[in-house]
């Protein structure tokens, strides 16, 4: 079944629809929480959608692919020189700028995202719990399909007590209307055994939640530009199951229990199933808790606000100045 995703051509901009929290959103709102209010107003902030442009020093800030139409618009060179820097949120995605678009490297900077380091706590022993929380076109089907998988060929004590928490809608987007084509899935998760449907809650529950998972599930099917999701479940001490598509290795930093990504829908659950039942088996391991030690402690030192807040500052100033 090929199900629409069509995002639209909103009216709006991320940053002027109030009731969005996604990615987009929550970085602008934490990154401008950051910044001396007179250096952000010197600028305008387009972020991924160039609507209205505004006579005064332009940033375009990209968290989209390079084949979104919404940045077809770069490839003209006189529309890229409406903005004084093209930022980009991983190395990977200007690469793909400058394959797809022409976008020549000296006109844009990457500084990647950055998040608050989640509080040190204690993993439940009692049952390994699993975590989707990204939105369903990303990859929930064929997670689903592999926690099938899992429990019916997977016979161990660690695999068929696990738990699968699952958070995701489109209302995140404030896109509520986009819920109707995944009905289909939704019904599937809350009518499986082990696997709880939360729907979309906000980043502070999503932080929390955190606390009392152990890995993180994420067959994605989707060329993310970077991402926000796995960074927090690193910082939480989340063992990340995730194919090498898009920036997941970037940003994963060779922490995640990668594998190669499978185009075919069912080889595809079928790999993940066996690499996230070996997760769930060894988690407690001896090497595995080391790991995800380093993981932590790397995590909240590179995407920690106090190193990034600082990169955005220089740049910022390099230009304002």
């Amino acid at each position: 079944m090929t199900l629409n995703i069509d995002f639209g051509e909103s009216d709006f901009a991320p940053e002027e629809n109030p009731k969005a929290a996604g990615g987009t959103e929550l970085m602008q709102k934490w990154l401008f929480s950051r910044i001396d209010p007179e250096l952000k107003n010197y600028f305008q902030w387009v972020a991924s959608r160039k609507r209205k442009l505004e006579d005064k020093p332009r940033l375009f800030w990209v968290h989209d692919l390079a084949q979104d139409p919404e940045v077809a618009f770069l490839k003209e060179h006189k529309n890229m020189l409406e903005f004084e820097k093209i930022i980009f949120v991983s190395n990977w995605q200007q690469y793909q700028y400058g394959v797809y678009l022409g976008l020549p490297y000296d006109h844009g900077v990457v500084i990647q995202h950055a998040i608050e380091p989640i509080p040190e706590h204690e993993k439940p022993k009692d049952k390994i719990s699993c975590i989707y929380m990204s939105t369903p076109h990303r990859g929930l089907e064929v997670l689903l399909g592999a926690w099938k998988h899992l429990k019916e060929n997977n016979k161990s004590e660690e695999v068929q007590s696990a738990e699968l928490n699952i958070f995701s809608s489109f209302k995140i987007y404030d896109r509520s209307w986009m819920d109707e084509q995944y009905r289909h899935v939704y019904k599937a998760a809350q009518e499986m055994d082990g696997v709880n449907y939360h729907g979309t809650v906000s980043n502070d529950e999503i932080r929390e939640a955190l606390k009392t998972q152990h890995i993180m599930a994420y067959p994605s099917i989707y060329q993310e530009t970077s991402c926000i999701t796995a960074i927090e479940a690193m910082s939480a001490g989340c063992l990340c199951v995730v194919p090498n598509l898009g920036a997941l290795p970037e940003t994963c930093a060779n922490f995640a229990w990668m594998y190669g990504m499978e185009q075919d829908q069912n080889k595809h659950m079928q790999v993940h199933a066996h690499i996230l039942g070996r997760a769930i088996q060894h988690f407690w391991d001896d090497d595995v808790q080391n790991l995800l030690k380093i993981q932590k402690n790397y995590t909240n030192m590179f995407y920690s606000w106090e190193l990034r807040t600082g990169q955005w500052i220089q740049f910022l100033k390099a230009i304002y100045e």
